[in-house]
């Protein structure tokens, strides 16, 4: 009988070892889930672009508030930021089929496009475009690592974006697109810079993004503000 009770015992303790091993086991699993949300809310540390001035890498940069498309909307952005040059943008976009708009910093390395396309797009499409071209991108890229997608609503319109960082000959970039119903046309705009600068750009391209405003169909001009 006794050592039946210590059969008993030893199973008992046995079990608890089992158990505080297992509870072990799902905390650090839980701890390993937590951890990207953690990083990921770091890497999307907000920006407040309204500002008259913003850091960047230690400096002090001044935003502006820039027209374009001919009036057909407004975004904010640091003032480095300057159109490229024709020769340039024939350079780094070589088709025909290039943006509209090519903004560019000094090293030509941070780069913010805006494209109105002849594509039909209403407002009620705009989430199905968005899902078309995240699936041209897989097929494209397919070893490309997808970082967010969403549908959001800025300055009272649908806006889908996605955040892709895509192989290239000399790195890997970070790609911001987001889409949008404009005069009845598909607007695509994109932000690109090297993997490298993706920790000070990214949360800067979402910032510039969300600032975007757009004019009714009343509203005229393309002043810089």
């Amino acid at each position: 009988m006794k050592f039946l009770d210590e059969k008993i015992i030893a199973l008992r303790n046995e079990m608890r070892d089992q158990e505080r091993h297992e509870l072990a086991q799902q905390q650090a699993a839980l701890q390993v889930e937590q951890e990207p949300e953690q990083d990921e809310q770091e890497d999307l540390q907000e920006v407040d672009i309204y500002q008259h001035v913003i850091t960047i890498d230690d400096e002090e940069v001044q935003v502006m508030e820039q027209s374009l498309l001919d009036g057909k909307m407004k975004i904010r952005m640091p003032k480095l930021f300057s159109i490229m040059s024709a020769e340039l943008a024939s350079l780094k976009y070589p088709s025909e089929r290039r943006p509209n708009l090519i903004y560019t910093d000094t090293s030509s390395s941070i780069n913010l496009a805006f494209n109105l396309t002849p594509h039909r797009l209403n407002e009620e499409g705009v989430a199905g475009f968005q899902e078309n071209m995240m699936d041209i991108l897989e097929q494209a890229q397919p070893s490309a690592d997808w970082l967010d997608t969403e549908v959001l609503t800025i300055d009272g319109k649908t806006v889908g974006f996605l955040e892709v960082i895509t192989p290239a000959i000399d790195g890997e970039i970070f790609n911001l697109m987001f889409f949008a119903s404009v005069e009845g046309r598909a607007l695509i705009g994109t932000f690109n810079c090297m993997e490298d600068d993706l920790d000070t750009w990214r949360p800067i391209a979402r910032a510039m993004m969300e600032s975007l405003q757009f004019a009714s169909s009343e509203e005229k001009g393309g002043a810089v503000l």
